[in-house]
């Protein structure tokens, strides 16, 4: 079994300390750098969700991975007005689709991981799940240091995807049949979306939350990783 190295780290988001974890094979020489974008945080959404940690786990052994939280997650820092609470900062970004914030704090990150791997002669990949995938690829689209890009239950029919459409980036989109969000007009739609790029699979046992298929979906994930 190889051994992964985990370090915390904290990078900034224009004036905001964020926080991540750096993790990377202790022996081997990384083949990959990859950067995960975690979900809502009123869904669970941290740098330790279980399926964050899975897809890491099964990445880390050939790959450098940074996970990280969000402005006003976990240790990650925020500056709010008066009487305006982290909860209620999160839910106007939920109703407004307002994600230039998020995307901010993702290409940060990006930044981060593109330092800690600039020695290194490798690919660099954005996986997001569920809103994850949502500020993933609308900073991956046309950030030129991304070759590859992961969706993994995106937000089906909430966020709308047509961004995507001349999107050439080889890109994998995971979604569950028992997903509440899906739907076959849903799936269709998006699947319409998403560009010349990409491959959209539907795993027919998984949910939105993948509990139980963790590991199925992490296989999955790195092999498109692997692929020339």
């Amino acid at each position: 079994m190889r051994q992964i190295v985990e370090e915390r780290l904290t990078f900034f988001s224009g004036p905001l300390r964020l926080s991540g974890v750096l993790s990377y094979p202790e022996q081997d020489t990384p083949e990959h750098a990859v950067l995960l974008c975690s979900p809502h945080p009123h869904f669970a959404g941290d740098m330790d969700n279980n399926v964050v940690r899975a897809v890491t786990e099964q990445l880390a052994r050939q790959s450098v991975v940074l996970r990280f939280d969000y402005r006003g997650v976990g240790e990650s820092e925020i500056v709010l007005g008066a009487g305006v609470s982290v909860f209620d900062y999160w839910t106007e970004i939920e109703e407004t689709r307002d994600y230039a914030d998020a995307v901010e704090d993702v290409r940060s990150a990006a930044r981060m991981l593109a330092a800690a791997t600039e020695s290194l002669d490798v690919d660099f990949c954005v996986v997001g799940y569920s809103f994850g995938a949502a500020v993933g690829m609308l900073f991956g689209y046309d950030a030129s240091e991304v070759d590859k890009m992961v969706a993994l239950a995106p937000p089906l029919g909430k966020v709308p995807f047509d961004f995507l459409s001349d999107c050439t980036k080889p890109s994998l989109h995971l979604v569950g049949k028992k997903d509440f969000l899906y739907s076959d007009d849903r799936i269709g739609v998006y699947g319409r979306a998403v560009g010349p790029g990409a491959r959209v699979v539907i795993l027919d046992e998984a949910d939105h939350f993948f509990r139980g298929n963790e590991d199925v979906l992490a296989r999955e994930v790195g092999r498109f990783i692997r692929e020339p």
